[in-house]
């Protein structure tokens, strides 16, 4: 081992910023721009919470929330109860009980998000079936940030997807759950992390042909 090396290892600055360059290389960070329409994916609630704000703020004349089987009691805390989800999930199979809300300024609706594969790619894959013949032509996908680098690989593997102009944009590091400064210094980030380089590899490698 070189003196150089043994350096690196004892110094705490550079394991340091190796790390920092690890999330860096996850996270993307668009910003938020004028778009036909926002997709926020499912999982974490701040996900849902910023969509609805830059949807009020104009940025986009619709927006779809992908709302998972496990997230169907928290829309109520956006105000979404009268679209009676948790009443439509008692007649059907887990597996099928996956939502897209869709909102516009004239109307709220719910409807069963169809998706055939579990995971992002099938979160995708039904985002782009829902959205077959509408004229959309630029999309903001929002997520969390160490997130993206995965979906932004969806994206480009799915057809009706990659032919759109996207923004991946991040929750903010002010409403986030997942906080990229010293996140090594989190259990729970270090999984979050270690399971989307994990994903990350198994995307390449499993929708390569694409």
């Amino acid at each position: 081992m070189s003196f150089l090396q043994s350096s690196d290892q004892e110094n705490p600055a550079v394991r340091f910023s190796l790390l920092s360059r690890l999330c860096d290389y996850l996270a993307l960070n668009d910003l938020p721009s004028q778009s036909d329409l926002i997709f926020v994916l499912a999982g974490r609630p701040e996900r849902k919470a910023y969509g609805l704000q830059l949807f009020q703020e104009g940025i986009a004349p619709r927006i779809i929330l992908s709302v998972g089987r496990f997230e169907v009691r928290r829309m109520d805390t956006f105000g979404f109860q009268d679209l009676n989800m948790r009443e439509m999930v008692k007649h059907m199979f887990p597996a099928d009980r996956h939502f897209f809300i869709e909102v516009s300024n004239n109307s709220r609706t719910a409807v069963p998000a169809g998706i055939k594969r579990v995971g992002t790619f099938g979160e995708l894959s039904a985002l782009a079936s829902y959205l077959d013949g509408q004229k959309i032509q630029t999309l903001t996908v929002i997520s969390t940030s160490v997130h993206l680098r995965r979906v932004r690989l969806c994206c480009r593997k799915i057809r009706a997807l990659g032919r759109l102009e996207i923004a991946f944009v991040p929750v903010p590091e002010t409403l986030s759950s997942f906080q990229r400064d010293r996140w090594w210094k989190r259990l729970d980030h270090w999984s979050y992390v270690g399971s989307e380089l994990m994903k990350l590899l198994a995307y390449h490698f499993r929708f390569r042909d694409r």
